[in-house]
């Protein structure tokens, strides 16, 4: 008998191929499955990509970010070469940078080249100014000549008043500009928006 067993004949499938053991039935995914499979993965990946990128990159608030810091940099060197008083007035919607006039004992806006004039903020971007610990109501952007001030100083000894600039997307990151702790340089503070 047992070799009655052993000389049964071989099945052979509609495939083509044999199966050795009928008991057995051969384990594997098919191709439909696996693709089915990889193109999950995908959406997910997909999904999980997109979503870093919206929360981690705003191009207009980078481009706010690194205009504002070029220009802070290069009004501190001017400043130190020219000693002369440099500031910033921040106003709703935006903000202009100032020269002190010592002879007239006035603030006159920068706008002799398109670096230094007025800058509104891009739509969606919404900035706060906190002075010396104290949170400042900004004022509006059309003011007197002679009531214009500024609330953020580049002295010409090249130190800065204590402040913190905050330029914030509406539900969104953050960039904040402040003294560093030795007050001669200014410190960038890149803050991801935060998900409740």
């Amino acid at each position: 008998m047992a070799n009655l067993a052993a000389k049964r004949p071989m099945q052979i499938l509609a495939t083509g191929t044999s199966r050795i053991n009928p008991s057995h039935p051969s384990s594997g995914f098919t191709l439909v499955e696996i693709l089915v499979v990889l193109v999950i993965i995908g959406i997910m990946i997909g999904g999980a990509v997109l979503s870093v990128q919206t929360a981690s990159s705003d191009s207009t608030l980078d481009k706010e970010r690194n205009r504002m810091v070029a220009v802070m940099d290069y009004l501190r060197d001017q400043a130190n070469l020219q000693n002369r008083e440099y500031g910033i007035r921040c106003f709703e919607g935006g903000y202009e940078f100032l020269v002190y006039d010592a002879r007239n004992d006035l603030w006159l806006r920068l706008e002799d080249d398109t670096l230094t004039k007025a800058r509104q903020l891009p739509a969606g971007i919404d900035m706060t100014l906190v002075i010396e610990g104290r949170q400042i109501v900004l004022p509006p952007a059309k003011i007197k000549d002679d009531e214009r001030r500024p609330q953020i100083l580049l002295f010409s000894s090249g130190e800065l008043n204590l402040f913190e600039l905050t330029l914030q997307r509406e539900g969104g990151r953050s960039v904040s500009f402040k003294p560093g702790s030795a007050s001669e340089n200014i410190e960038v503070t890149d803050v991801a928006a935060v998900r409740a």
